[in-house]
């Protein structure tokens, strides 16, 4: 059959935060196979941005893929989709909502498998439009009672607020300060752009859990060196793709005072390879950079939707 269009209001229409997390949650199951091949991230320099390129296959579904866009203002996001049995190409997805809701459900999984159950309280700092995603998965694998926001600006952050509490029913309080974001919460989520730490370590509860999900250049850091260091746990996506990415990572190696043997993949802690949090004091975190295999298991899904309900146009 020939291959489809999905546009970001097919993919509003089919699938849900909670689907993708399924999505991925069954992708990590298969975590270490052969046939499962993950390609970091490719940056060729734009002027005003770069043109970014990220591969993989997904040899238990039978299919691969990549996700290409442009970092420059104006944006747009695109997945294709392909058969590994004949290479013929099934989809291609506009990718703007879908790669929120694909990087929010990670975060979503690292959450169940790394937060403390009692969680209740959650505090973001960032309130763009990656960073719904991402509270709505957490909310969706902890019972999240208050919501703590922080940005910049306080009209952004008091809209936001008042938006994402009317959204998904919880508490959503402004926060003054990144400090009073963070402090006596449960979960943690950074979704900046920030080229200097947001979140420091003095400030974080005991037993908390920290998604770091906005930074994957060397130019971009969220969390601070002792946070990273104090972390019990250190998970990342794919630690291939965190060596060329995850500054808090880099930079700390570079000095000596890290290993890349300390840093755990996610698809080792779904599968059981890698323990997780041992104590509800610990401090855990996961470094969220999004990968190809991510977008590639989500275009799966979104592709056998759109074919079961009819949705799509040929191309």
């Amino acid at each position: 059959m020939p291959p489809i269009y999905l546009s970001e209001s097919d993919v509003g229409r089919l699938v849900t935060i909670k689907d993708a997390m399924a999505a991925l949650e069954a992708l990590f199951a298969t975590w270490g196979q052969p046939s499962t091949t993950n390609l970091p991230r490719q940056r060729a320099p734009l002027p005003g941005g770069a043109f970014n390129l990220m591969g993989a296959a997904y040899g238990a579904k039978g299919v691969h893929g990549l996700k290409a866009y442009a970092g420059v203002k104006g944006a747009q996001f695109h997945a294709l989709l392909y058969s590994s049995l004949d290479g013929s190409l099934k989809a291609v997805i506009e990718a703007d909502l879908f790669g929120q809701m694909r990087t929010g459900a990670a975060s979503g999984i690292a959450t169940r498998l790394l937060a403390n159950a009692h969680a209740r309280t959650l505090g973001v700092i960032g309130t763009g439009k990656q960073s719904r995603m991402k509270v709505a998965a957490v909310c969706t694998v902890r019972p999240i009672r208050q919501v703590r926001v922080f940005s910049r600006t306080a009209e952004h952050r008091e809209a936001y607020a008042r938006s994402l509490q009317s959204e998904l029913g919880v508490e959503v309080v402004p926060a003054s300060t990144a400090q009073a974001c963070v402090a006596e919460a449960d979960v943690v989520v950074t979704i900046t752009k920030s080229a200097k730490p947001v979140c420091r370590a003095e400030w974080l509860a005991e037993g908390a859990h920290v998604n770091v999900a906005g930074a994957n250049s060397d130019a971009r850091r969220e969390v601070d060196a002792e946070t990273v260091l104090r972390a019990a746990v250190k998970v990342t996506d794919h630690v291939a793709q965190a060596k060329e990415e995850a500054a808090e990572f880099r930079a700390l190696v570079a000095a000596g005072k890290l290993e890349w043997s300390a840093i755990r993949e996610l698809g080792e802690l779904v599968t059981g390879k890698a323990k997780g949090r041992t104590s509800p004091s610990e401090l855990t975190l996961f470094k969220s950079l999004g990968i190809a295999l991510e977008d590639v298991a989500f275009a799966e899904l979104v592709y056998e939707r759109a074919l079961a309900t009819g949705v799509g146009r040929p191309i």
